[in-house]
């Protein structure tokens, strides 16, 4: 059997405050999700200490913040977060964003600083 990557057969929608995810794939090396935003909502502002992620937006308008700066996406346009550096997401419409993270990816491996729903 060929090493390759575990497939998320169910691909069942994880619920947050600010929408959801589902993930698409995942290794030990990387993972691919799928993050559903809506409008007017926000990520916690994060940080990792052990993966990077490039979030590409797929469809909707995203303000992206990445440590002191903020920029807005649209769909086709994406951002590298290196470790270490903060960042949020705040969906400007319902927005979808491809979120591929490497390095050593782990739901425990958040750091929040700030979250408007009490989970820092």
């Amino acid at each position: 059997m060929l090493d390759g990557p575990m497939q998320s057969k169910n691909r069942t929608l994880v619920k947050r405050p600010w929408g959801g995810y589902q993930i698409l794939e995942k290794t030990p090396e990387y993972w691919i999700k799928k993050l559903f935003i809506h409008k007017g909502e926000q990520s916690s502002l994060q940080s990792h200490e052990n993966r990077d992620e490039v979030w590409v937006v797929l469809k909707g308008s995203i303000k992206a913040q990445k440590n002191d700066s903020s920029i807005i996406l649209n769909a086709g346009e994406f951002l590298k977060i290196r470790k270490g550096e903060k960042h949020r997401i705040y969906a400007l419409t319902n927005a979808c964003v491809l979120e591929t993270a490497f390095g050593q990816p782990r739901e425990r491996d958040i750091i929040r600083y700030e979250d408007e729903y009490g989970r820092v």
